[in-house]
């Protein structure tokens, strides 16, 4: 008798997690995220990066007309992002984990020093450990809690806005 998986069951399990990636798009006008690979906005109902014709051709950002069936009437894209703001935007979100990891690989070689060199400073050193762990708890999930946070006030706002 044979055990196992039948041949080829375990590439369809790993193919079956690949396809659970979910895609999103972020709009530079309205600043909210649509599911999927949408080619426009459901919020403000802008295009992403290109413009489309009403039949769907694709064109790019630049075009006056369409390549394809000559329409003038294309879609407004949503803005461009800067070029110097996409990196910027990358070390500033990476800036705290890096500060928490220079500060955590101190923290270690001091501790190993206490170890070494002076019991009596242990019990600092382990509260000041603990310290750094809550830190890093705080680091992995404070940034999901803030933004459920802030959309749920924004969302507040804005129906009172709207008198609903």
């Amino acid at each position: 008798m044979i055990f196992g998986p039948p041949s080829g069951s375990v590439r369809q399990e790993i193919n079956a997690i690949r396809s659970c990636e979910i895609f999103m798009r972020y709009c530079n006008q309205c600043h909210r995220i649509t599911p999927g690979e949408p080619l426009f906005c459901n919020r403000c109902g802008r295009s992403y990066d290109l413009k489309l014709c009403p039949h769907r051709h694709l064109n790019p950002r630049n075009a006056e007309i369409c390549s394809q069936c000559g329409s003038n009437d294309l879609s407004t894209p949503h803005p461009q992002v800067p070029f110097w703001l996409s990196p910027l935007l990358v070390v500033l979100s990476a800036l705290p984990g890096l500060v928490l990891l220079g500060i955590t690989v101190l923290f270690l070689i001091a501790f190993v020093q206490t170890l070494v060199s002076s019991q009596q400073l242990l019990f600092q050193s382990m509260l000041f450990g603990l310290m750094l762990a809550f830190l890093w708890y705080l680091y992995m999930h404070l940034p999901a809690f803030l933004k459920r946070f802030l959309s749920r006030i924004f969302r507040r706002s804005h129906r009172d806005d709207h008198g609903h």
